[in-house]
């Protein structure tokens, strides 16, 4: 885990990952949304940088959100821009109880995500999860597109999302939403070779034409958001 507090990840990620950070709120905000919920006090654990929640605070003044992560670097520069309903610590974990806690591209990153997941529903009694659907047959026939994941963003747990449900639903959690994202279809990048923009129509026909499931398995780059009832 050191990687997160030596500033090797911030090296290898300049700005954690806020240029996404629009995007994924738009998806939290849609399970919000399906799930019925009416959060009050939200924690973001694994917060990063904190832009998530910093944007969610600036339209909503009425709640009041919390982030920690154990990294000093996406702290400070969390704090930089923090709305005055937003707190940030430098902790695995912050202390008190949450309507809703997140953990948005985090649980891969975890050595022990089955404790980490039980520590964060003793916060909260909903969860709201993004999670990577790195196993795919892609990475079937290519393996060294997992390797190279570990490198350069620190997954060390690899899913399907059969697992993935099937893990929640075995600790007798329920399941009240999910949906499968795609940032490579969603906000695709600028691609100039003739191999990416292949792989990019094969990606843009299989999101379109199968089911989300099917897509997710064949050509891989979706997540999973998961919105979870765990009292």
């Amino acid at each position: 885990m050191s990687r997160y507090t030596d500033g090797k990840y911030l090296l290898q990620n300049p700005g954690w990952h806020t240029q996404d950070a629009a995007w994924k709120l738009a998806h939290v905000l849609q399970s919000v949304k399906k799930a019925r919920l009416s959060p009050r006090t939200v924690l973001d654990a694994g917060c990063g940088a904190g832009a998530l929640i910093n944007h969610w605070a600036h339209h909503r003044p009425d709640m009041h959100f919390t982030g920690c992560d154990i990294s000093p670097q996406a702290i400070s520069i969390a704090k930089q821009h923090a709305p005055a309903n937003v707190n940030f610590f430098c902790e695995a974990w912050a202390k008190g109880s949450f309507d809703t806690a997140l953990a948005i591209d985090v649980v891969e990153h975890i050595p022990d995500m089955e404790r980490f997941l039980e520590e964060l529903a003793q916060q909260a009694p909903v969860l709201i999860l993004h999670i990577p659907l790195d196993l795919s047959f892609r990475t079937l026939i290519k393996p060294e597109i997992l390797e190279e994941e570990y490198q350069t963003v620190g997954h060390i747990h690899f899913f399907t999302a059969r697992y993935l449900k099937r893990l929640l639903k075995k600790r007798g959690w329920q399941i009240l939403h999910y949906h499968y994202t795609n940032k490579y279809v969603e906000r695709p990048p600028q691609l100039t070779g003739l191999k990416s923009r292949i792989g990019m129509c094969i990606r843009l026909l299989a999101h379109y034409l199968l089911p989300r499931s099917w897509a997710a398995f064949w050509v891989g780059g979706y997540s999973l958001m998961l919105v979870v009832k765990t009292k």
